[in-house]
């Protein structure tokens, strides 16, 4: 009997010990597994957060909506996104009202340092927007590209530890990806630069000009402007008597005196060969538009290009017509001031002709 009940004894025991086990590894098992559940998540989001972010990359409002998205993910109380233009930290979007941002001396440290940085505490850290909200959990993360800082983020909550680790690391994960997508909207920007301008004139070329109209030719309904053609006198001349260079030079000379003749919501390119083409608007009346386009004609006419050690000089011919005086189509109104540039030109060059005091 008594050897049984060692037996009985032993056997407990060793189960109680396995039990033990057994619920020791399944606690470690489910704790794994909670951890890989949340690694999951958080990947899963960081690959939405790249793909959003991608998508609006060549948006000018690409800030404000990273940090709408980062309100939306991260469910944070407050967001704010810092950026460094000119070498100075400027807000670039928030949710806070009025952009009323209060940085505590403690934040200012580290987004100087440019660092990130997690802070908990059970009395506030600060209050936060309009209605003075205790901030009791804020997290920062500094935007860096290719280690060069260039913004900060910083996300604040009224509950205390809301802020952990993890959303430390994930909120990194943004900042990288932020960095990426800024660094690709340059780039983007730049390509759509070199896109829109004459390589050699640096002023925008033929295809910009057409997209520009056609995107703002529902205002012209409403509001008077005039196009302008414009053409260097006796060109292929000047081309074969002195060559391409000069030819250049001539026509860099041309494009910078209009350049800086117009208004800086003017639309000025380059139609082809030594044409040029000319949108003004918001003009007070046509005859403004007349002495602005003479006045260009007569500094073109005086000014000397140096070739050679010479000094030559050169014109041009301008036509003028006006919406809606000449026509309410724009082909009509390009035809009807390239038909006054021909006139010009075949009335002895070196002249401007307008739609309002020329008949067409």
């Amino acid at each position: 009997m008594q050897d049984y009940e060692k037996l009985y004894k032993s056997l407990k025991i060793e189960y109680e010990t396995y039990q033990k086990f057994s619920e020791q590894h399944i606690q470690e098992l489910n704790e794994k597994n909670v951890r890989l559940e949340k690694s999951i998540d958080s990947l899963s989001n960081i690959i939405e957060v790249s793909k959003y972010i991608n998508t609006f990359f060549s948006s000018d409002n690409l800030i404000s909506l990273i940090n709408d998205m980062i309100l939306g993910i991260l469910g944070v109380t407050y967001s704010t996104i810092f950026m460094i233009e000119n070498g100075e930290l400027i807000v670039k979007a928030s949710n806070i009202e009025n952009m009323n941002i209060n940085l505590t001396s403690k934040e200012f440290v580290h987004i100087n340092k440019g660092e990130e940085f997690l802070v908990n505490s059970r009395k506030p850290l600060k209050q936060t927007g309009e209605h003075k909200i205790d901030i009791h959990s804020i997290m920062g993360s500094p935007i860096k590209l290719r280690e060069k800082f260039i913004g900060y983020i910083v996300v604040e909550h009224n509950l205390y530890k809301f802020m952990n680790i993890e959303l430390k690391l994930f909120l990194r994960s943004i900042a990288n990806q932020i960095a990426i997508a800024i660094e690709n909207s340059l780039l983007y920007k730049e390509l759509e630069k070199i896109n829109q301008r004459d390589p050699l004139l640096g002023i925008y070329n033929r295809k910009y000009f057409f997209e520009f109209l056609e995107k703002n030719e529902n205002r012209k309904l409403n509001d008077k402007f005039a196009i302008v053609m414009i053409d260097i006198d006796d060109f292929k001349k000047v081309n074969d008597t002195y060559g391409h260079q000069f030819g250049d030079k001539i026509l860099i000379n041309t494009a910078n005196i209009v350049k800086y003749g117009i208004d800086k919501n003017d639309i000025f390119a380059r139609y082809g060969g030594e044409e040029f083409i000319l949108y003004i608007s918001d003009f007070t009346s046509e005859d403004n538009v007349y002495s602005k386009i003479e006045a260009i004609r007569r500094t073109i006419e005086g000014s000397k290009i140096n070739f050679n050690g010479r000094d030559e000089s050169i014109t041009a011919s301008f036509g003028i017509s006006f919406f809606p005086l000449n026509g309410t189509d724009l082909n009509e109104l390009i035809s009807k001031a390239d038909d006054l540039l021909y006139k010009a030109k075949k009335s002895g060059k070196n002249r401007v002709l307008s739609g309002n005091i020329f008949k067409i």
